[in-house]
């Protein structure tokens, strides 16, 4: 049914009315089904108003029932096709892309294919749910139509105007949904003198204080391996509070990548932080390091972009790095950075960053894994949500993530649901 919609399906209208049509028949055959199978009927036997009784001696006749008539289906409704998409977004989210791993198992093998292994004696064991967070901010306001928080819901239908970044913060959220984790995202105010990615270390600090593990990450990046849990990653990784801060992926290999110590840079647009004190020391430097004075006086070169240099990158790897050297874990380029199309090396296995694929292959990546009618339901989900995960910087920076934000509804499981337990 899932490839039928997923071919089919265009319009938030026509969603509703094929998937509410293809419930109806279901409903339908099952009923009939049932009542067959009231009588202990074999599926191949008539109906009990057609048996007849057969008597030595005596005419055949046929036999007359009191049982009642089955119940009727409910009629066909846009109220009830609705109730129904609800069902295929739990389908979607537990069944189709639940989390097919452990956080401790020891080998990760998509549909059967490669095989990536954790290192032994794995630190995260169980699933992290709302203690492990994933960040977006920005200060653009995405609002315009087929953006994340236009008038509007984005649809395959007007797939030449979908918003590749908003794409890209559908996939953050969805993300979160699927393994339980709190998602943020965070309206933020621009800087007058410099550029408002600097932010980064000022709103991660704050909102790291009431999660254990949080993770930025760009909205050009996406999570690629809906499946695969992030606590996973941080066993492969090996990032623990115990031994690391933070955790960035190398850049490709080129000229323009490097620092002035002929160093790759660290990619900013994905980050990993663990509640540590020494986190907190690394985010007051790097917040600090582009104003005027200590500690580190050349780094206002770094305020704005210019050709070759990037900004709160630039400042991070020219000079924050390197005070706190042991506390930050590079990540391959292979694994948390770069796409395949790019051919710079990195093929981005787990974490993508599609640095020039924004417009355009970011919707084939992400349209890969929300197909057909999905996007909208999704998305269409993600604006009705808005009030548990949305907020300011402002909000932020008087109450904190948690009281900014309303708690996240209660999931509704069904029946037969698995909740707390894994496949």
């Amino acid at each position: 049914m899932v490839l039928v919609l997923g071919g089919c399906v265009r319009s938030t209208k026509g969603t509703v009315l094929l998937v509410g049509a293809v419930f109806f028949v279901v409903a339908f055959i099952g009923l009939v089904f049932n009542h067959l199978d009231s009588w202990g009927l074999p599926a191949s036997t008539k109906p009990a108003s057609h048996r007849v009784n057969v008597v030595p001696g005596h005419p055949i006749t046929p036999s007359t029932s009191n049982a009642p008539a089955p119940p009727l289906s409910p009629p066909f409704s846009e109220s009830t096709a609705f109730q129904h998409i609800a069902e295929l977004r739990q389908f979607y989210l537990k069944q189709l892309r639940k989390p097919s791993i452990r956080p401790d198992d020891k080998n990760y093998r998509p549909w059967g294919a490669f095989d990536w292994t954790l290192p032994e004696n794995p630190r995260w064991t169980q699933r992290m749910g709302e203690s492990l967070c994933i960040i977006d901010l920005d200060d653009r306001p995405f609002n315009e139509s087929q953006q994340i928080f236009g008038p509007d819901v984005m649809t395959w239908d007007d797939a030449r105007n979908v918003h590749g970044l908003s794409l890209g913060i559908l996939n953050h959220w969805l993300y979160a949904k699927i393994h339980g984790y709190k998602y943020y995202y965070v309206a933020i105010d621009g800087y007058k003198d410099r550029r408002a990615s600097w932010k980064k270390p000022s709103i991660m600090s704050k909102i790291l204080r009431e999660h254990d593990v949080c993770l930025y990450i760009d909205s050009d990046a996406i999570f690629h391996r809906l499946d695969l849990p992030l606590e996973w990653l941080l066993n492969y990784w090996q990032l623990y509070p115990e031994s690391n801060s933070l955790a960035m992926a190398v850049d490709p290999d080129h000229e323009w990548n490097k620092d002035r110590f002929n160093r790759l840079y660290l990619n900013t647009g994905f980050i990993v932080a663990q509640n540590n004190p020494t986190t907190y020391n690394i985010f007051d430097a790097w917040q600090r390091c582009p104003d005027e004075g200590e500690p580190y006086p050349e780094c206002t070169q770094f305020r704005l972009n210019a050709p070759g240099q990037p900004t709160d990158q630039g400042g991070f790897g020219t000079f924050v790095r390197y005070s706190f050297s042991e506390s930050i874990r590079e990540l391959p380029c292979m694994e948390a950075n770069g796409y395949p199309e790019s051919d710079e090396g990195c093929k981005g296995q787990f974490i993508r960053h599609l640095w020039t694929g924004k417009k355009d292959q970011i919707k084939i990546d992400v349209g890969e894994q929300v197909p057909g009618p999905f996007l909208e339901m999704f998305h269409e989900q993600f604006k009705e949500e808005m009030d548990t995960f949305y907020m300011t910087e402002k909000t932020l920076m008087r109450k904190g993530p948690k009281a900014a934000t309303k708690k996240r509804p209660a999931e509704n499981m069904g029946k037969g649901s698995a909740k707390g337990r894994w496949p």
